[in-house]
């Protein structure tokens, strides 16, 4: 046996080698121990079963069975192209080139392949632009589901910079945090090599995750078990700890960052013990832990997906850094290190091609930030593309190196979808679940049969080729190049491997002839390590101090994702189907759902067919807490079936207590046609929704949803198993609060409920009723017709004649469309407007703006009941005073203002009077006739109509500027083609509001009813607002010792909702105006909370 030294060739790795050779064949293998980069992994050391497997493809073939088998006949390479040539040519003239997409796996992960046909002007991409001089702008692939959240968006809008210019030192941490990752199982494990010295030299490990991982056992670790879904609420936690204590770096903070106001407010409502409820962790624990990060000199984060697969992954991981680098842990020795510029070897990647239109791109318009990031478009557009031709239909697919069908959720749409397509190419190794609908097949070698090349940071090395390639299996880097030469535009990438060698080295200062001299291998210098780079310009191109970003601080507030439309700063969603966020479903799936634990026996849905390999995990595992087996009659070897809302799979139970109590963790990677039955009819992806994904990258939600696990008959076996106490996962039903079996909603004032009837008016508007209300025909009449029967529906819910009535997009518009219309209109006659210091943002926001304009505002006080007297608006009156505007009732107190009194003292004034009835219509009897108002807003999601949709009303003569300047719709107040689903819905919801107000008696009982208990619990308690003339269903009180948002909180966890007295929505610090204008104190404000109740309250809710 031959012994020659190499690179690993199972994954993309690149991990240094010796195999042993014999007759041509691979037989033997070992990690290289004359170099740091020699190690091997559990599956690099059964590469020679995996490479000469009887699995292996070795020949094209082309489908002769229907779609969904697995019949294939050879054919020869030329067959093969011919065929896929003639495919998309076809297709591109039927169609257009955008009819035509390529998708690339883990499998397409070989770092030529990847650095000659990523997209032009990405940073990194595994995508193939190889049809984008065909014409198609549709590449895309597994970064859609993995990486990019975590290394490319999350750090770039952050701070500007990618994992592959970031590392952490973990050589010289006293500290190493692994939160969401498991090393142990890593290809290849270098992390964890990096961690168990860390360990041995005493520094300090700890692990959060729902698991007690490998990587804890293995360490020692401090694990800190965690709700999946929550990684961002224990972060915003430890923020609040360091800033609550003073603890955090305060220079950095005010310095170098972007948001930090923002955030410090906003992390007030991640107090511990509010977290704890969260995430399951102890209070305590939380305190320890931001603590040490702080105070530990050197803090090393060891980080991956596990943070990328919830509701909020991106924010989640946002929040992560921040916490790093709020406690002096970012580009400090042992902590997060920003790597040097130039210190990565220059690889020629001057063939790339740009995508020819990016706008085009499927899906784009959902996730532009992923687009922007990737040049590509999302994969999971594919599924709208090909079964409804959305944005346009996807006909063809070639997928390399991937299997849709057991990485994307809903395995049941994805079947239908490449059923459906007219064209299937699969490039792989193996036959992987896709391939049953593939019309051509081809065979692809492993990395072990080729010549290729890696690079290590500034260090590049050559791939040599180990044994001949298996059959007829070729590189996956000359199966695209022979693709893009037979398309037309083969110049555009090196058509051989010695070519591609060469083309690669051209411009690093290195031929092809030094690199072998010099034995394969050679780098560049490296500059000498700096710290703290952005106090010295080493971060920015243009060399000066900060980060390279948009405002050159650490953006806490994310201006990218707010150019976006996205929340600027790293706040924290709740799982949406989760047992807090999905109270009612979890009632049927009570525990969390969690998969994606990489085995290290396979590596997603390869290796099943390798004996040596699958013999160690013969069948896929779900793993549950013995508290939550126990009452379902489970052991561990027992066949278990875990249900979710999509479906059922078949897993083998393990019983253990290294789980967090009310969580579930499911193998994944089954499902491919290799392998045992167990792991071939168990495709965990048949449980996981498409519906469900991060609204900033699209990723899906693996880690997060809801499930139950039940026992089937079957006989028992023994999965892996043992293990240590775990804590429960802190939210119920897997801890601390119960779900409550009816949610109660107390928080009205903010929105209610879209009415059930509402939902049926608007219906067929969204559909078949879809005329333009200006158009003449026939379906434009009837939208005309219905627009016309809300406006009489609204205008009767005040009182007014339904001409008056001008639809907008909400209260907001409507207030800004009344005071700026009414002060742009009459500035010939006077500039000085009237308001009160406790009017909605909306009504202040606008008054503030025309004080830039010239205008003189002048802001009346109200008592301490937020109540007006009409006397001190007549004394504010003078000459000049154009218009008064004078909520009606206050959206946080309730408190009814004299709005008769006012309307009438404006008028002896000469001025015009608005009211913001937005907050008081459909709970009291409104009539703008009889006030004698000149302009009212009112807004449909205040009285269970659909938000977006609101209106004015404009007294007849009274002459406004629009603001939305276009065609003549609305009497010319508002250009723009009507919502006409949105305002047919807010006619219906007014239509009910009015039958509803009689009951307004009731629900001021009940609102009375309320008041007195929480007295009797809270003596102390104290009203805000007036005791008697107010809104029946508002009750504001402070709760003297109790912070308002814990309360809320608090309350959320037991189905309980109602908003808190400080300025939440904004994420100010600052208590609320409406509060502090009324004489409380800050105090006073920040320990008050709202209740709003509505006519479905029940007596049994309060």
């Amino acid at each position: 046996m031959e012994w020659r030294r190499g690179i690993c060739g199972i994954c993309p790795a690149g991990c240094w080698v010796e195999a042993g050779l014999q007759g041509g064949r691979l037989v033997d293998i070992r990690a290289d121990a004359t170099h740091p980069l020699g190690m091997l992994c559990l599956r690099g050391r059964h590469a020679p079963g995996i490479v000469h497997s009887r699995h292996r493809l070795r020949h094209p073939m082309r489908r002769v069975g229907p779609k969904g088998t697995f019949r294939f006949e050879r054919i020869t390479w030329d067959e093969a192209y011919g065929r896929i040539v003639d495919r998309l040519l076809r297709v591109k003239e039927e169609s257009g080139p955008e009819a035509a997409a390529v998708y690339t796996g883990r499998g397409a992960f070989e770092l030529s392949l990847c650095d000659m046909f990523q997209p032009k002007g990405v940073a990194v991409s595994s995508a193939s632009s190889v049809l984008f001089r065909y014409g198609s702008p549709n590449t895309m692939g597994v970064g859609a589901l993995c990486y990019v959240s975590f290394a490319m968006i999350a750090p770039h809008v952050t701070m500007g910079r990618m994992l592959v210019n970031m590392f952490s030192d973990i050589e010289h941490a006293g500290m190493v945090v692994v939160w969401g990752a498991n090393p142990a199982t890593d290809s290849p494990p270098l992390d964890m090599h990096r961690i168990l010295a860390a360990a041995r030299r005493g520094a300090e490990v700890v692990v959060i995750d729902p698991r007690r991982s490998e990587t804890a056992a293995r360490t020692g670790a401090r694990w800190i078990p965690i709700r999946p879904g929550t990684d961002g609420a224990l972060a915003l936690s430890l923020i609040q700890v360091m800033i609550e204590e003073e603890i955090h770096d305060e220079d950095f903070a005010q310095n170098w960052t972007h948001g930090f106001p923002g955030l410090r407010g906003y992390v007030q409502h991640f107090r511990p013990e509010a977290v704890e409820a969260i995430t399951g962790v102890p209070a305590g624990t939380i305190r320890w832990l931001a603590r040490r990060l702080c105070g530990a000199a050197g803090c090393a984060p060891v980080m991956y997906t596990g943070l990328e697969y919830s509701d909020s992954g991106v924010q989640a991981i946002r929040a992560v850094l921040t916490a790093w680098a709020l406690a002096g842990q970012l580009d400090v020795p042992g902590g997060l290190v920003l790597a040097m510029r130039e210190s990565h070897f220059p690889v020629n990647r001057s063939c790339n091609v740009g995508n020819p239109n990016p706008a085009l791109a499927a899906g784009r318009s959902r996730f532009p930030v992923y687009t922007r990031y990737r040049g590509e478009c999302h994969a999971s557009a594919l599924v709208d593309a090909v079964l409804k031709g959305e944005p346009y239909p996807i006909r063809a697919l070639i997928v390399q190196g991937a299997s849709l069908l057991t990485s994307w959720p809903e395995t049941s749409l994805w079947r239908e979808t490449l059923a459906r397509l007219d064209f299937l190419v699969t490039i792989d190794r193996q036959l992987t679940a896709d391939a049953a609908y593939a019309d051509v097949v081809l065979p692809a070698t492993t990395m072990f049969e080729i010549d290729s090349y890696m690079a290590y940071g500034p260090i590049f090395r050559l791939r040599e080729r180990l044994i001949e390639p298996v059959g007829e299996a070729r590189n996956d880097y000359l199966i695209m190049a022979e693709l893009a030469r037979r398309l037309g535009y083969g110049e555009q990438y090196p058509q051989s491997e010695e070519a591609l060698l060469r083309f690669a080295l051209e411009g690093s200062g290195f031929t092809l002839e030094q690199v072998r001299e010099a034995g394969g291998m050679v780098r560049i210098p490296a500059p000498m390590l700096e710290y703290q780079k952005w106090r010295k310009g080493s971060l920015r191109a243009d060399g000066r101090p900060g980060f390279d970003t948009p405002t050159g601080k650490f953006e806490i507030h994310s201006t990218l994702l707010e150019e976006h439309g996205h929340e600027p700063l790293p706040k924290y969603a709740e799982p949406a189907e989760g047992p807090i966020g999905s109270p009612g479903l979890a009632r049927e799936f009570p525990l969390v759902f969690n998969s994606g634990a990489r085995l290290q026996t396979d590596f997603r849905s390869q290796h099943h067919g390798i004996p040596g390999l699958v013999g160690e995990n013969p069948e896929p595992v779900a793993e549950l807490h013995p508290e939550d087996a126990a009452p379902r009659g489970i052991r561990t070897g027992d066949l278990v079936e875990v249900r979710s809302p999509r479906g059922a799979v078949r897993f083998r139970a393990r019983v253990t207590e290294d789980i967090v109590r009310g969580a579930v963790e499911c193998n994944f990677g089954g499902g491919g046609p290799v392998g045992p039955p167990a792991w071939r009819g168990s495709n965990v992806n048949e449980l996981t929704s498409l519906a469900r994904f991060d609204a900033i990258s699209g990723f899906p939600v693996y880690k997060a949803l809801l499930c139950e696990v039940a026992k089937v008959r079957g006989r028992a076996a023994r999965p892996r198993g043992g293990g240590k106490p775990a804590p429960a996962c802190g939210a119920s039903p897997a801890g601390a609060a119960e779900p409550t079996a009816r949610r109660i909603y107390l928080d009205n004032n903010a929105t209610t409920r879209v009415a059930e009837a509402v939902r049926e008016a608007m219906l067929p508007w969204l559909g078949e009723d879809c005329g333009n209300p200006s158009s003449l025909h026939a379906p434009g009449r009837r939208a005309r017709e219905a627009l016309g029967a809300a406006r009489r529906q609204v205008a009767a819910l005040i009182g007014a004649n339904p001409r008056r009535i001008v639809f907008t997009g909400g209260g907001s518009e409507s207030n800004n469309l009344a005071i700026k219309g009414a002060a742009f209109a009459r500035r010939e006659r006077g500039d000085h407007i009237v308001t009160t210091a406790v009017e909605h943002p909306s009504v202040l926001g606008a008054c503030r703006f025309l004080g830039r304009m010239g205008f003189q505002v002048t802001y009346l006080a109200v008592d301490e009941r937020g109540w007006l007297d009409p006397e001190r608006l007549r004394e504010a009156l003078r000459e000049g005073t154009i218009l008064v505007s004078v909520m009606m009732a206050n959206n946080e107190t309730g408190t009814l203002l004299p709005i008769g009194e006012l309307c009438a003292a404006a008028r002896e004034g000469g001025a015009l009077f608005h009211t913001d009835a937005v907050q008081a219509a459909g709970k009291i009897p409104v009539d703008a006739e009889a006030l004698g108002v000149d302009l009212l807003s009112l807004a449909a999601h205040k009285f269970h109509g659909p938000k977006g949709a609101g209106a004015l009303y404009v007294r007849k003569g009274v002459e406004i500027e629009p603001l939305i300047h276009g065609g003549q719709q609305e009497g010319g107040l508002r250009g723009g083609t009507e919502n006409v689903p949105q305002l047919v819905g807010m006619g219906k919801a007014a239509e009910l509001a009015i039958g509803r107000l009689p009951r307004a008696e009731e629900v001021r009982r009940l609102r009375d009813r309320l008041e007195a208990g929480i007295r009797r619990l809270l003596p102390g308690a104290r009203l805000n607002g007036h005791p008697e003339s107010r809104l029946p269903n508002t009750l504001n009180m402070t709760l003297p010792g109790l912070r308002g948002e814990s309360v809320v909180i608090a309350l959320d966890q037991h189905g309980v909702a109602l908003s808190s007295g400080s300025a939440c929505k904004s994420g100010s610090p600052d208590p609320t105006h409406v509060l502090l204008a009324m004489g409380r104190s800050e105090e006073e404000a920040h320990c008050a909370v709202r209740f709003s109740l509505s006519h479905g309250t029940a007596e049994e809710d309060v």
